[in-house]
């Protein structure tokens, strides 16, 4: 009885800790920005005197950043 609750804890432990690594691995955008279109609504009310040009160029940059600082989510902290 023992012996399969350590063989349970180390194999859920073992678990964790593997799919903890694959997570940390990934080079996945956090906050899972949308396309120019899907976010231009928000875009829109958050910056109400940018043009539509402009927008696109703060769109453009603030995926650029979040692809080299997976851990900041620009779109959503400004």
């Amino acid at each position: 009885m023992k012996k399969k609750l350590v063989t349970s804890a180390f194999t859920l432990v073992l678990l964790l800790g593997l799919g903890t690594g694959v997570m940390a691995a990934t080079n996945k955008i956090d906050c899972k920005v949308g396309d120019f279109k899907e976010m231009l609504a928000m875009m829109q009310d958050k910056y109400p005197d940018l043009s539509d040009k402009q927008l696109k160029e703060v769109h453009k940059d603030c995926i650029a950043k979040m692809k080299k600082e997976t851990s900041k989510d620009c779109m959503i902290n400004n």
